[in-house]
């Protein structure tokens, strides 16, 4: 489609005005800075960069090979200015809105069909563009087939959700059909997570993204069974090396675009298993923890489960006396040498836990109605309404996002 002429004009001399517009939706951001020194003279300047684009639009045709190789060039310095791709992502998004905003203000009424064809061409343009940048993007870093920044690269874009076809034949990583997403945090230690590192790469296609205070792992699952047997393997051996605990959770979801709604509930998992008293040094997954997810969801559920708590605040170390009984796996004299205390003394604060609330920590109803309890309690703990600089209190946040790659 070709635009009329008063149209194409008014486009056209809007220019400068659609440059203004994206440098204050991208004003303030991180990335803008570096942003602007790579894309800033593209085709001689902002205002003329936008100019040209404008024009190529109006056209209605395909974008020429030398300005694809100009969006590769963007690429390129994108990557060595180190911008990760999600960040590169977002601005080049929030450039777009900009654009297509200000080309909607300025055009006259009465041509609402010719800028809806306008923009969808735009819109097949920019997915154009944006592969081309991407491209640039991926070869830059390259120092080799099997480059660990190239592989990270793929990581990261898999866990965003955007597509990684170009990033994979780059580091020359076959892609699997879906992977198992392993959430991980654990004591940073560099000796330790040297060794991490070197068994995550040892392992043939395997992509991972952080480090051991947040790390994400993708685990090929044309097996899941055999994906799950590694997680929980990597995962053993990096509790046998930590120096503290180590949590973990995992989700799967079948194809490549599953990656971050798997991640999402690996993270959900993993805020659970971080307050579960009895713990252990192995990936959960949510099948595991359905009760803990509900009381996760469920507020009324958790004001009556600190209900039962609240009587044990009359006693000595009682709260304290059950989480070291779940941890230690109701082994009631590994529990009294955990606590330093002589079993007899274990067995008199068991005795006034039963007394002051009613349950009887002996019997499998009680011990685990005081592990969701705890749990429970935990968990409020964590999502705590923080207090604001005013003095007022914050309202209650909702789950924490998944850790950006």
């Amino acid at each position: 489609m070709t635009a009329p002429c008063g149209l194409s004009d008014i486009l056209v001399s809007g220019g400068p005005r659609v440059a203004t517009a994206i440098g204050e939706a991208l004003h303030g951001h991180p990335a803008y800075l570096p942003i602007r020194r790579a894309a800033g003279p593209m085709f001689g300047g902002r205002g003329e960069t936008c100019t040209r684009l404008i024009a190529l639009v109006l056209t209605g045709g395909p974008l020429p090979a030398d300005d694809l190789g100009r969006f590769r060039d963007l690429g390129v310095l994108a990557a060595r200015q180190a911008i990760p791709l999600p960040v590169l992502s977002e601005v080049w998004d929030l450039a777009l809105a900009a654009a297509a905003r200000t080309c909607w203000t300025i055009a006259p009424a009465g041509h609402f069909a010719e800028m809806a064809e306008l923009t969808a061409h735009a819109a097949r343009l920019a997915i154009g563009a944006r592969e081309a940048c991407i491209q640039g993007y991926a070869e830059a870093p390259r120092e080799g087939g099997r480059s660990r920044p190239l592989r990270r690269l793929l990581a990261e874009t898999l866990i965003d959700g955007a597509p990684a076809g170009v990033i994979a034949e780059a580091a020359g990583v076959r892609l699997a059909p879906a992977y198992l997403v392993l959430l991980c945090e654990a004591p940073a230690a560099a000796s330790c997570w040297e060794r991490a590192s070197e068994r995550l790469d040892g392992w043939d296609g395997v992509l991972y993204s952080g480090d051991l205070s947040g790390l994400i792992a993708l685990f090929p699952a044309a097996d899941p069974l055999c994906a799950e047997s590694r997680a929980a393997e990597f995962t053993a051996s990096l509790a046998a090396r930590a120096r503290g605990p180590v949590h973990a959770a995992e989700a799967f979801r079948r194809g490549l675009a599953g990656i971050p709604e798997a991640l999402e509930e690996a993270s959900r998992v993993l805020t659970v298993a971080k307050a579960i008293p009895d713990a252990e040094d192995r990936p959960y997954r949510a099948d595991e923890l359905l009760v803990e997810l509900a009381i996760l969801d469920q507020p009324a559920i958790r004001g009556r489960l600190a209900a039962v708590l609240k009587p044990l605040d009359a006693g000595t170390d009682l709260r304290r006396t059950l989480e070291v009984l779940l941890a230690c796996n109701l082994d009631r004299e590994r529990a009294a040498r955990e606590l330093w205390i002589h079993r007899r003394t274990l067995h008199y604060r068991l005795d006034r836990i039963r007394d002051l609330s009613g349950v009887d920590p002996s019997s499998a109803r009680g011990i685990q109605l005081f592990r969701a309890a705890l749990t429970s309690a935990r968990l409020a703990s964590d999502r705590a309404p923080r207090t604001e600089r005013d003095g007022h209190r914050a309202e209650e946040t909702s789950l924490p996002p998944p850790l950006s790659a």
